[in-house]
């Protein structure tokens, strides 16, 4: 239980560092306004964070064997497969993400139409996963601090959570199209 514990604990650290990260990259889609050192910072953060979230996610699946029993929780069956295939697509999507943003983004080369719509929806995938990660894992933190105890209230949480990231997702969305509407083209 300590390695869930520390997990939940590390998992709202990345949510608070993403957070930063996500509205400093979303106010440089909107204004322009561009810091080299704060991007490098900021995503540097969240990768470290995000890492050791990987090493305790997997010691809990794997050596902890949590959530194996997969006959035995009903409903909770979907959230849990739902949480680990999108922390798998994030790890296989983050590749894209930091290439895609530092090949353009730094050199600021001009991009073709098909290179915008490729930038455009490799980056709304990912983010996409991200946000139904958050959705489904969310209300689970609070389940395993002890902080809930009923359907009721986990049920809230996990609807606050969803409107949340949809409103996160469309600003994401807005941003990004705006910003690629108004990339140089090649």
């Amino acid at each position: 239980m300590i390695v869930k514990k520390c997990n939940t604990i590390c998992s709202w650290i990345l949510i608070i560092a993403l957070i930063i990260h996500i509205s400093v990259t979303v106010c440089f889609l909107f204004t322009g306004w561009y810091d080299v050192d704060l991007f490098i910072e900021t995503s540097r953060a969240v990768a470290g964070i995000c890492m050791l979230h990987i090493c305790l996610s997997l010691a809990a699946v794997f050596f902890l064997h949590d959530g194996s029993d997969l006959g035995r929780y009903g409903r909770y069956n979907l959230q849990t497969i739902m949480q680990r295939a999108s922390g798998l697509a994030i790890l296989l999507l983050i590749h894209s993400h930091t290439r895609l943003f530092s090949n353009f983004l730094y050199e600021w080369l001009p991009l073709t139409m098909a290179g915008k719509v490729h930038v455009f929806v490799v980056e709304m995938i990912f983010f996409a996963v991200i946000f139904i990660h958050l959705v489904f894992s969310f209300s689970r933190s609070f389940i395993t601090l002890g902080l809930i105890r009923t359907d009721v209230t986990m049920k809230r949480l996990d609807i606050t959570a969803g409107i949340i990231c949809a409103a996160g997702f469309v600003i994401t969305f807005i941003a990004l199209a705006r910003f690629l509407v108004n990339w140089p083209a090649a």
